[in-house]
């Protein structure tokens, strides 16, 4: 019985340090990582995971107000159809491709960003 409650103990703690090490990832300005795979701009005002911004991370992380801002930005045009999530630009002036899964320290610029890209594709 003891070794099952030592794997189970490992595995909890292991469990517990995976979001952890996302909030260990030291981002700049106003962007953070409240867990692992997604990264949110406060002052922009929206939330993202490796597929693009999401509306519904953006209402968990930083509330209704900034989801209702992020859904005007979308409609009327060009319209959720139209909007591509996949490429997106941080007020820290890091700019994130989904599609390609990694951050550049700018959309004029071909260096990776490490903090950036680790914290939203975990590599």
């Amino acid at each position: 019985m003891k070794p099952i409650l030592a794997v189970a103990s490992i595995c909890l703690l292991y469990a517990l340090s995976i979001p952890s090490q996302a909030k260990n990832v030291q981002l700049k300005g106003s962007v953070y990582a409240p867990q692992a795979g997604v990264i949110c701009d406060k002052k922009a005002g929206f939330c993202a995971d490796s597929e693009g911004i999401a509306v519904a991370l953006t209402k968990m992380y930083l509330g209704d107000k900034a989801e209702k801002k992020l859904m005007d930005r979308i409609r009327p045009e060009p319209g959720v159809q139209d909007y591509d999530t996949t490429t997106f630009v941080l007020t820290n002036k890091v700019a994130c491709d989904c599609k390609a899964k990694k951050c550049k320290v700018s959309k004029y610029e071909d260096k990776i960003d490490a903090a950036h890209t680790k914290a939203l594709f975990g590599k």
